[in-house]
């Protein structure tokens, strides 16, 4: 595949992304600009990129706000931009988008690079990769999985990382005592699990609950149980898209917050639109959002930007300690 060294715009990233059969288009505005809302209050109008809109828990805030109408009340028509991970999303953020949600670790790496991203917010704060077996499997724990094989997703990835730390938490070593074996995505992994190729598979909620629902599939073990302090997903901007729309980026958050404490405080509303938008049973989706209840925050902590930065550089994917003073808007939502 060719490459450039030209910054892409912003339409030429998703038309690649679109060829390339990476990204989900939710909406028809590629347009941004200020507008005037309900309120009479200067609004924005444009897009949101979003690492796995439709098929990560992370993402539930961000359509809870725009379906209860949060956006609107806050002057902001947003589209959703769906990417496949966190370093294409960072990508279209810095190529023009200007705002959207990431996997934290990727912002890292794109600041290292010299890329123009700031992180004012959290969105998700748990380790989101769980492992999951068959109904009838022997393997019931963490420690039953010696001698087993284990689908991931590819040497590097997330569901990676997290699979190695969490066995040798455990005690296992990895290559020795467990087999790792690259797959491909969640739903691979739980097709070569059912197939009997391998023991147990990655997944991540709401997908966990879906196949435990569908499938009788069950939860041995979720990387959060292991990993205490985490930064899974956080709110990012470029530094001039900051500069220019300060007020739309504060706005957002507070949507993103009322989501979230709806969330808290009334599970069945929120799973019922949650549900809805992603086309899942409403009983499933509130399995998967009382499960992680208590994860979704905006507040960012030392121990969480530490533990990522941790795992960048022990993946070899950051190489030396960012500046935290030039990357992290830590006040920013306060």
């Amino acid at each position: 595949m060719s490459t450039t060294t030209d910054p892409l715009g912003r339409r030429g990233f998703l038309k690649l992304s679109a060829a390339a059969g990476g990204v989900i288009w939710l909406g028809s505005s590629l347009t941004a600009c200020g507008q005037s809302g309900a309120s009479g209050n200067k609004g924005y109008s444009g897009d949101a990129a979003v690492t796995g809109l439709a098929s990560l828990i992370h993402s539930a805030p961000f359509f809870i706000a725009q379906a209860e109408g949060y956006y609107k009340e806050e002057g902001l028509t947003l589209e959703h931009i769906q990417f496949p991970g966190g370093l294409d999303t960072v990508r279209g953020i810095e190529s023009g988008i200007g705002l959207g949600t990431s996997s934290t670790i990727p912002v890292f790496i794109a600041a290292e690079k010299g890329m123009d991203v700031k992180i004012f917010g959290n969105v998700y704060t748990a380790a989101s990769v769980d492992f999951i077996a068959l109904p009838d499997s022997k393997v019931n724990s963490i420690t039953d999985v010696r001698g087993k094989k284990i689908a991931v997703s590819t040497p590097g990835s997330n569901s990676s990382y997290f699979a190695e730390r969490t066995l040798r938490e455990a005690g296992l070593e990895p290559g020795k005592d467990v087999e790792l074996v690259s797959v491909g995505s969640a739903s691979d992994s739980w097709t070569v699990v059912s197939k009997g190729v391998v023991d147990v598979a990655w997944t991540a909620s709401p997908l966990s609950e879906k196949i435990a629902d569908e499938n009788g599939g069950k939860v041995i073990w979720r990387s959060r149980d292991y990993v205490t302090d985490w930064s899974d997903t956080c709110l990012v901007a470029t530094g001039s898209f900051t500069d220019e729309n300060a007020e739309a980026l504060k706005g957002w958050g507070r949507s993103l917050k009322r989501a979230m404490d709806l969330i808290t405080n009334d599970l069945d509303k929120a799973a019922a639109v949650y549900a809805k938008a992603i086309g899942y049973k409403p009983e499933v989706a509130r399995a998967a959002l009382k499960n992680s209840q208590s994860y979704f925050s905006l507040k960012l902590t030392d121990a969480q930007l530490a533990a990522v930065v941790d795992a960048g550089k022990k993946q070899g994917q950051i190489t030396k300690d960012p500046n935290m003073d030039t990357i992290l808007m830590r006040d920013f939502l306060a």
